[in-house]
């Protein structure tokens, strides 16, 4: 194939890749030239060999001798100079890249779907179809989002269906900050997380009913996109009231109940778009594996392969199979071939345990480990104090970092030895290495930083403690008065009784626990975080224990849409129709 290649050069094409590398042939010209006009005469030996040893030093030899080495060594020289500098003339055709098609699925939740005209009403049978699709196992990663007033995601594209159908149970129009029926917002956000994924994907829509002015905003985003639109409606061309609370009471508009029904026109005129297809509602399960199919059969998407200018084939590895021919003849007896090896020994004397260490030294493998994020071996490396610490630190070791650090009294290290005992929730300590770190470099802003930062959740500690005196106790206290002693699980065994629920602790010992006493704070469940929560300002997420959460995930849905609401949706317009 490749001399095939050779013989049909298309010299219209033909360039080298490597242009630079041809100046090679500069000193390769220097080193034959030296060679030939050197003085190889047999005049020039026989003025340093003895008379009597000429006849077995000096052979009668040939022309060829000495020619033939130096043609064959020439050739294969610039063939390598050819090949390193990479001729081509052919570029390479790039193949499309595959990719995975994503379901995303949104549920309206506005309070139109709890009409009853679909039993046992419309929002329930959407969710009981949700499992079915579920089940059908469309192959696809599959995402939810939910939509009224607003839109927000309840779980991003993944292949753990159960995570989708946990969710179902909690979704309901109580949990949407705003009542309504937005369309466009729920467009906007499908649009956002479907252009995540370069693949054409499926966008499942199951609502009751398309409004006449909402039908544009579907073919506006399957004409700009290359998603597909599936739609499933929830209603039947009588309708229903549309209540207004779980208490029998009904919307009304001029004096009369509001009906929503199916709109039936708008559904054929969507029906037209190829990219837009309306399922009709069944009693069994073949509207939703009719959807599975489809994304099934479209779930992997290859792009097309397109020519670049920079994607030429390397033709110059053709060239070093006759190099390697060439070279055969050194092993010939009369040929001389001289290797230089160089071999470079590092850390004489000293015990190598690994090949590295052969040629990196102990910290800069550190560093290698650091960059691949393996800081517990990068911390068994390093030799340099604030190195090693710092390796510790970002694996979670904090007290091997508190005792690495302490070995140093530079602000440096008294800044990183305030920080590893504020992340391992001994604030008042942090607060004297911090101070000591200070004093030492007072002109350090990041030093002053973290003071006030740890000062901060020093205050709030206090406050909790005025609140309820035994919700911040610290480790230290707790020794002072002989109490229980918390610990964390150690081996399987032991952890296998973390989560053992015991209504009275002994007076004294120990017992395992899954949270250590110092790291643990206590405060009420809030509504929203605090203004001024900073996580970063010292005490960290996971060292916060709320108490009395509520076990209703719909509770948790709630709280976190009407966050979203606040920072995305308060500056838009509400629609006009609550329903």
């Amino acid at each position: 194939m490749a001399l095939r290649d050779w013989l049909n050069i298309d010299f219209e094409f033909f360039h080298f890749l490597r242009p630079r590398w041809l100046w090679l042939f500069v000193p390769l010209a220097l080193a034959v030239t030296i060679t030939l006009v050197a003085d190889h005469s047999k005049k020039g030996w026989q003025r340093v060999i003895a008379r009597h040893l000429r006849p077995y030093m000096i052979g009668k030899g040939s022309g060829w001798g000495m020619a033939g080495p130096l043609i064959l060594y020439s050739l294969a020289a610039s063939l390598m100079v050819l090949a390193v500098a990479g001729p081509t003339w052919k570029k390479v055709e790039v193949p499309g890249a595959k990719r995975e098609a994503i379901l995303l699925i949104g549920l309206d939740l506005s309070l139109s779907m709890m009409v009853e005209d679909v039993p046992p009403n419309r929002l329930e049978r959407a969710k009981f179809k949700i499992r079915d699709l579920l089940d059908a196992d469309p192959g696809s990663k599959v995402g939810l989002f939910v939509f009224s007033g607003t839109a927000h995601p309840v779980v991003t594209p993944c292949r753990d269906y159960s995570i989708v159908a946990y969710q179902l149970a909690s979704l309901s129009p109580a949990v949407m900050p705003v009542q309504g029926t937005d369309l466009r917002q729920a467009i906007d956000l499908a649009d956002t997380i479907l252009s995540r994924t370069q693949a054409p994907s499926t966008l499942l829509l199951l609502t009751d009913n398309i409004a006449p002015e909402d039908a544009p905003i579907l073919t506006d985003f399957v004409n700009r996109a290359h998603h597909k639109l599936e739609l499933m409606t929830f209603a039947t061309p009588q309708g229903g009231h549309i209540p207004r609370d779980g208490r029998g009471n009904f919307f009304k508009e001029s004096g009369e109940y509001v009906t929503s029904r199916l709109d039936q026109d708008v559904l054929f005129q969507l029906q037209s778009n190829p990219d837009i297809h309306v399922n009709p509602l069944t009693l069994d399960k073949t509207d939703v594996s009719n959807v599975a199919k489809q994304v099934k059969d479209h779930l992997v998407f290859t792009s097309k392969g397109e020519d670049s200018e920079e994607e030429w084939q390397e033709m110059g590895y053709s060239l070093l199979s006759m190099v390697a021919i060439i070279y055969v003849f050194w092993f010939r007896k009369g040929w001389v071939i001289q290797w230089c090896v160089l071999i470079m020994i590092s850390s004489c004397g000293k015990k190598v345990q690994s090949w590295e260490d052969l040629w990196y030294t102990v910290d800069y493998q550190g560093q290698r480990s650091v960059e691949q994020g393996q800081y517990e071996r990068a911390a068994e490396k390093f030799r340099s104090l604030p190195h090693k610490g710092a390796a510790y630190y970002k694996a979670g070791d904090y007290e091997a970092a508190i005792q690495v650090f302490s070995q140093d009294t530079t602000a440096v290290s008294m800044f990183n030895l305030g920080l590893a005992y504020a992340a391992n929730g001994e604030h008042e300590l942090a607060e004297e290495a911090l101070t000591f770190a200070a004093e030492l470099d007072p002109e350090n802003s990041n030093i002053q930083r973290a003071l006030q930062n740890n000062r901060k959740v020093i205050q709030q500690i206090d406050s909790l403690r005025r609140i309820n005196p035994d919700s911040a106790v610290t480790l230290k206290e707790k020794e002072e008065k002989g109490e229980l002693i918390e610990r964390q699980a150690k081996g399987k065994d032991e952890e296998l009784t973390s989560d053992t629920e015991v209504e009275q602790l002994p007076e004294d010992g120990e017992r395992v626990t899954d949270e250590v006493s110092t790291a643990m704070r206590t405060a009420e469940e809030l509504e929203r975080p605090p203004e001024d929560f900073q996580p970063q300002a010292g005490e960290s997420a996971q060292n916060v224990l709320l108490r009395e959460i509520s076990a209703d995930p719909s509770e948790f849905l709630r709280r976190r849409f009407q966050l979203q609401y606040e920072k995305y949706y308060a500056e838009k317009p509400k629609p006009e129709k609550p329903w």
